[in-house]
């Protein structure tokens, strides 16, 4: 039986110590810098991306829109948003870190469906072909992200899949993997 049920008030609890309760847990480095994180995958991604596209075995001269174009503009802007995200990580402030690290939740829901997605796109994309499996990726990330709207999600996707591979095989010459779909 409790307190409160025999009509007596429940115990509290002893008072803090003259100091404990104001003074804040100290911040380790990593307290409040999930960007930091994110720019320094980010800036590894973009030297992966460099590395692939110099070592590119490429035949004549593609110029800027040719098969090492994309890579390059993706390179750079994955340089340049890591580089972006790691400077504000290291310049916030020991008060403005707490806050965040205070109300930083991790959605887990929506980092696994994202990554699903990815997943799913890397390995079927031969199989399924691109059109299909990018349709599909979109979907995913946006559903994943918070757009509830899965026609909408679904259709925005294919129109960039189809957008995409007709950039790709109509003006570059290049053919993105057709899968099921390559019979027809």
């Amino acid at each position: 039986m409790s307190d409160t049920s025999a009509g007596r008030p429940p115990a509290e609890p002893p008072p803090a110590a003259p100091g404990e309760a104001d003074a804040p847990r100290p911040l380790s480095f990593w307290d409040g810098r999930g960007e930091l994180v994110i720019g320094l995958i980010m800036l590894a991604l973009a030297g992966v991306l460099l590395a692939g596209t110099l070592g590119m075995d490429v035949i004549g001269e593609g110029g800027p829109l040719g098969p090492q174009g994309a890579g390059w503009f993706v390179a750079v802007l994955a340089a340049a948003t890591g580089a972006l995200l790691t400077a504000s990580s290291l310049r916030r402030s020991p008060e403005r870190r707490r806050a965040a690290a205070a109300a930083e939740r991790t959605n887990w829901r929506a980092v696994g469906l994202v990554m699903l997605g990815i997943a799913a796109f890397s390995a079927l994309i031969d199989t399924v072909g691109w059109l299909v499996m990018a349709t599909l990726m979109f979907a995913t990330v946006a559903t994943g992200l918070g757009n509830r709207n899965l026609l909408r999600n679904l259709t925005v996707g294919f129109v960039m899949a189809a957008v995409v591979q007709i950039v790709f095989s109509g003006m570059l010459g290049l053919n993105l993997p057709s899968g099921v779909l390559g019979g027809l």
